[in-house]
């Protein structure tokens, strides 16, 4: 696996975290919170589907893996995006 791969899901991860805990401490800042969070998912869905389309080292299931990943953290972030009408 290349070594950027788990980088940047770990990194995405860690945002997710720190937006959801700046939203728990922080109420008023709800909309920050938001958008950090929705930047942590975003960074973690693209680094899972560019990783799976880049790295042919890997087996093709773990690929597939990383693809459905991917393809379930986007729609997730792009269906409270467009159901809350931020489109």
């Amino acid at each position: 696996m290349k070594s950027w791969i788990p980088g940047v899901v770990g990194l995405g991860i860690l945002i997710i975290f720190i937006g959801i805990v700046y939203g728990i401490e922080k109420p008023e800042k709800a909309d920050t919170a938001l958008e950090v969070r929705d930047f942590g998912v975003f960074l973690t869905g693209i680094g899972l589907l560019i990783g799976a389309l880049i790295d042919t080292e890997e087996d093709k299931f773990v690929r597939f893996g990383m693809l459905l990943a991917a393809a379930i953290i986007i729609g997730l972030l792009w269906g409270y995006l467009i159901s809350y009408g931020y489109s």
